[in-house]
């Protein structure tokens, strides 16, 4: 019995391993859609833009001096604000200045009075030559004297002028409209130097923008520069997108024989106070504007071993089409062959694809688009390329590669 019953055992166990293999085998499942996110070739005009990177200058800088050795009676703005022409920005205190004035002052009143009763004089001399009780010789003196007595009060004038002129230079003002710096004298500070710089005051609108391109854009530049005025776009980091518009102002007359670049300068009214003196920031010259051009998002660019291509998506499969780039319009870059205009390109998902791969549209968010092939995704701040070209054009040796 204890046999039959290991022997039952047995074959359980071995009809158990038989039917083990059977158990795993099924029908083998085709690869699933490798999701992606797209984006569709837009047809429309865009500017061609250099890029490259500037600093921004004051217009209008003034170093606020004393025009004389003296202490620092009051500070009378807060410093980083905003003040206005003949705005009074220090009193200073040197007390000779107030004694010279009215020294200055008594000596004109003097000489003034002097001549005052010389003239007079004068004209009694004349009517005693008229009747001969004095000598001409005699009138002719006194015409003299009165001539001398007023020569000495325009001269003692000047000297009062003078005098309440360098009084009025215990108050400096400011001569601009602008916005001032730090103050770098306090109050009861002594000015030991005129040419000390107390603050600076800095016109914050308009402002310039100095940058330079290379010298291989010199004939276009002059060309299109010789035709009308030029926009240029200027941003600060993170605002590429939304860039301050500005107008070229000066060409230099010579290419730097350092570098090899020509230097500009770009005014912008600066409305809003997005730029700053003293700030770098990207800048675009907008050189000319490219008619139909076919734009795609700079991701959906790829390299490959035998140049750039993207992949278009086709009856929701992969296809790989080799492009010619051009340049960089923002986020965007412009195709100049391999694209017509309207084909869905995939803009994020490359590490799965391949010619031929099956795909599945997805949004930004990684839901499912129930858009066909052919239509733009729902997310369009992932899908949708950029809006006109601002700044950041580049060459198509500069196209971003790698893939998400």
């Amino acid at each position: 019995m204890r046999n039959m019953s290991h022997l039952h055992i047995i074959l359980i166990l071995v009809s158990a391993a038989l039917a083990l293999p059977g158990c795993g085998r099924s029908k083998k499942e085709g690869p699933r859609p490798a999701p992606v996110v797209t984006a569709r070739a837009e047809v429309r005009d865009a500017p061609y833009v250099l890029p490259t990177v500037g600093t921004i200058k004051a217009a209008v800088s003034v170093n606020i001096k004393s025009r004389f050795a003296a202490n620092i009676k009051k500070v009378h703005f807060v410093e980083g604000s905003l003040v206005k022409a003949g705005q009074v920005l220090y009193t200073i205190d040197p007390a000779v200045n107030a004694y010279a004035e009215q020294q200055a002052g008594a000596t004109y009143s003097r000489d003034k009075a002097d001549y005052d009763q010389q003239a007079r004089d004068l004209e009694r001399y004349k009517i005693l030559a008229n009747q001969g009780v004095i000598s001409r010789e005699q009138y002719e003196e006194k015409h003299t004297s009165a001539a001398r007595a007023k020569n000495a009060m325009r001269a003692s004038g000047a000297g009062a002028s003078m005098a309440r002129q360098t009084l009025s230079y215990n108050t400096i003002t400011s001569p601009i409209d602008g916005r001032i710096g730090a103050s770098l004298f306090d109050e009861g500070s002594f000015v030991k130097d005129k040419d000390d710089i107390l603050a600076v005051v800095n016109t914050t609108t308009p402002l310039e923008v100095s940058f330079a391109l290379p010298e291989r854009y010199l004939a276009e530049l002059r060309r299109q520069y010789g035709q009308g005025p030029i926009a240029v776009e200027a941003a600060p980091p993170g605002m590429e997108a939304h860039p301050e518009i500005g107008q070229l102002t000066f060409m230099d007359n010579q290419v730097e024989p350092g570098t090899g670049a020509i230097r500009l300068k770009a005014r912008f009214e600066n409305p809003e106070g997005r730029l700053w003196p003293g700030q770098f920031v990207t800048v675009g010259l907008v050189l000319k504007t490219v008619k139909n051009a076919v734009l795609v998002p700079s991701n959906a660019v790829q390299n490959g071993p035998e140049g750039t291509y993207v992949f278009v998506i086709k009856e929701d499969h992969a296809a790989m089409q080799p492009v010619s780039v051009g340049v960089r319009v923002h986020d965007s870059v412009i195709i100049d062959k391999g694209l017509n205009g309207g084909e869905v390109v995939v803009t994020e998902g490359h590490l799965r694809l391949f010619p031929g791969a099956a795909v599945m549209e997805i949004t930004g968010k990684g839901q499912q688009s129930d858009n066909t092939p052919g239509k733009k995704p729902e997310n369009p701040s992932a899908a949708a390329p950029a809006l006109a070209a601002r700044t950041g054009n580049e060459t198509a040796n500069q196209t971003e590669s790698g893939s998400r």
